[in-house]
């Protein structure tokens, strides 16, 4: 009995040091034919993650929410202009976001389609494939279909920030299996994978994961699988880009909660399970 209760009083010891598993509190993938149809999931989305903080360089609520709707860009980093991918990690009213794309793989860069008034064709001189969610721009990766956000302090836009969701509006995904986001924690363990709900040409889809802490330190996409050059989307594959982007209050990572380690959870469960099997063979 000796033996059982040392082990008991060590496993509970660890959970201090360790922190706790971050469990998902909102896991969402939709398609639907219109954006009127969508719009309700994805203000779902926005109350869970609570209040809409601004575009200011300050730490905002921590359960609060940041947001990118494109519309706001001006046609100098919209196409065919290339976007930069740290436009929304400034440390000035309204690019203050907290989040950064980085290109992965063969992805060169980023771009934004045009206004009508821009005299530029608007949504990638593709009006038969996409439907902005909230008009008129759209994003999409340039020269490969994969990359990158990292999220960071608002106000201090060299430190790493941690965010506890992200939900992303993608436009004319038709192919499974392909187009999907990877969450990852500090330590750049996989925190959740998931695919992008197909639907009919031009519908609209919502990705989304919300978790109960401040855990996610980047999400990887990969989107579709025809690539856009710059000029034009390149045949034959699924043509797919997107709007809204809408995250968790980016949290700096010395203010944020530290997890519990995946492999810490077994090993606890697995001390606590050996307790009680020998605490039962000595009953």
């Amino acid at each position: 009995m000796r033996f059982v209760h040392t082990l008991v009083v060590c496993t509970t010891c660890l959970v201090p040091a360790l922190g706790h598993a971050a469990a998902i509190q909102s896991d969402v993938s939709v398609n639907f034919d219109t954006a009127a149809e969508l719009q309700s999931t994805v203000d779902q989305f926005r109350d869970d993650l609570g209040a809409n903080n601004g575009n200011a360089p300050v730490n905002g609520d921590p359960n609060g929410r940041r947001q990118i709707d494109w519309d706001g860009a001006p046609d100098a980093i919209s196409d065919p202009n290339p976007f930069p991918g740290d436009f929304f990690n400034f440390n000035a009213f309204p690019r203050a976001r907290g989040i950064e794309f980085q290109e992965t793989g063969d992805t060169t860069g980023f771009e934004l389609s045009a206004t009508e008034a821009s005299g530029t064709p608007p949504v990638f001189g593709q009006p038969n494939d996409f439907v902005p969610f909230s008009p008129e721009r759209l994003f999409t990766p340039v020269g490969g279909n994969t990359f990158d956000v990292h999220f960071f302090d608002p106000a201090d836009q060299v430190t790493p920030a941690l965010s506890r969701g992200l939900g992303v509006v993608f436009s004319d995904v038709e192919e499974a299996n392909i187009t999907s986001m990877t969450f990852y924690d500090i330590d750049n363990n996989v925190l959740a994978k998931r695919y992008a709900k197909t639907g009919k040409n031009q519908s609209l889809s919502f990705l989304g994961v919300i978790f109960d802490e401040a855990v996610i330190a980047s999400v990887s996409f990969e989107v579709g699988s025809s690539i856009f050059d710059g000029d034009g989307f390149l045949d034959p594959g699924d043509k797919v880009v997107m709007d809204d982007f809408i995250f968790g209050e980016p949290v700096p990572i010395d203010l944020a909660p530290v997890p519990l380690p995946a492999g810490a959870v077994l090993l606890l469960t697995g001390l606590a399970a050996l307790g009680w099997r020998r605490k039962a063979q000595k009953a």
